[in-house]
């Protein structure tokens, strides 16, 4: 009888640890990448879990909105992003990796309706998974219920944050 008790209750406690370390599928959001404005850089990689990711391409604007973007259905809210980026006005190639907040699955779930600046309410809203990289390397994530600025009500949310490092672009 000890022996049943003690699987049962190792069986409950990794069934635990294993839901609080691991965040829940979203059905839909999009992802998007920005750097500061007059910050022309080159993404080279975003891949979200080793999984999936952002097309790369030129990003020359706007921190903290969505700019180039992918539409993600059915997918398990990201953990961790890894990117990679070239920025030319300095030759350098910046690289480095954050940690995503695990509450952003709850922060994507319960997302505020906004409105337009014609007094519109938007009921449809979806998760924006923005990355910013800026001038000397820092990365940023957040969550926005907007792809941008400019709307009454929007939510942006910082997740993550970090410093990339960086190589001679040769």
């Amino acid at each position: 009888m000890d022996k049943l008790i003690k699987s049962l209750i190792t069986l409950a406690l990794t069934l635990f640890v294993i839901g609080c370390s691991s965040t829940g599928t979203i059905d839909y959001m999009v992802a998007g990448v920005g750097t500061k404005n007059g910050n022309a850089i080159w993404g080279r990689s975003i891949v979200f879990d080793d999984e999936w990711g952002i097309p790369s391409g030129a990003i020359e604007c706007c921190y903290a909105q969505a700019g180039g973007t992918v539409s993600v259905y059915d997918k398990k809210f990201p953990e961790k992003v890894a990117v990679e980026w070239l920025d030319k006005s300095e030759n350098r190639i910046y690289f480095g990796e954050v940690v995503i907040d695990k509450n952003g699955y709850k922060f994507a779930n319960k997302l505020p309706r906004f409105s337009y600046h014609t007094g519109e309410v938007e009921t449809d809203i979806y998760p924006y998974l923005i990355v910013g990289m800026g001038e000397s390397g820092e990365i940023k994530v957040w969550i926005s219920n907007t792809p941008s600025a400019g709307f009454t009500g929007r939510v942006l949310h910082e997740l993550g944050s970090g410093q990339a490092q960086w190589r001679e672009n040769k």
